[in-house]
C-alpha cells in the first residue's frame, strides 16, 4: 500500500505542475469513490462535469502498444485496471446479456475480481470498439447493458 500512495501522491504532483486540474481532480473524486467514501453534494455540484462521467484515461484513444500488450481485438466490454491515467491490465468481460443467469454471473464475477485486486489499481468495464474505449463504468457499477449512447 505504502508503494501505491506515493505513486498516488506523485501522479496528483505531477497533474498540479503540468496544469492538468481536471486529470487532478478525477485521481481525486476516483480515489475517493474506489475506497466509497462520500464526496458532498457541493463539492459535486461545483465539478464543471456531468455527473455521470467517468474517464480515468487521459484520452480514449489506444495506441498501438496498448492493444496489442493488453489484446484489444474484438469489439465489446472489457474489465480494465487503470493506474496514472494509464491501462496496467484488460481483459475480455465474459458474459452477455443473453447469457442464462447473466446478472448473477456478473456478480460473482466482480466478486472474484474484487477480491483478487485488493487496494490496487482502479478497475472498470469500459467498452472498446476501433481501438477506442467508452463508456467506463465503475466495476461495482458495471450494467452492461446499459451502454451509454
Amino acid at each position: 500500500m505504502k508503494r501505491l500512495d506515493n505513486s498516488f501522491k506523485e501522479s496528483l504532483l505531477r497533474a498540479l505542475d503540468e496544469d492538468r486540474y481536471d486529470d487532478l481532480i478525477f485521481m481525486l473524486a476516483n480515489r475517493l469513490r474506489s475506497r466509497q467514501k462520500v464526496i458532498s453534494i457541493h463539492a459535486r455540484a461545483s465539478l464543471p462535469v456531468d455527473k455521470d462521467l467517468c474517464q480515468p484515461l487521459i484520452t480514449k484513444h489506444l495506441s498501438k502498444a496498448e492493444i496489442e500488450a493488453f489484446d484489444f481485438r474484438t469489439t465489446g466490454w472489457y474489465i480494465v485496471a487503470v493506474q496514472d491515467c494509464r491501462v496496467v491490465a484488460a481483459e475480455p468481460f465474459p458474459y452477455t446479456v443473453d447469457d442464462p443467469g447473466y446478472r448473477d454471473r456478473i456478480e460473482d464475477y466482480i466478486r472474484t475480481l474484487s477480491g483478487d485486486i485488493g487496494d490496487g489499481p482502479d478497475v472498470y468495464g469500459a467498452f472498446h470498439q476501433d481501438g477506442h474505449l467508452s463508456d467506463f463504468q465503475y466495476l461495482y457499477e458495471l450494467r452492461p447493458e446499459c451502454k451509454r449512447a
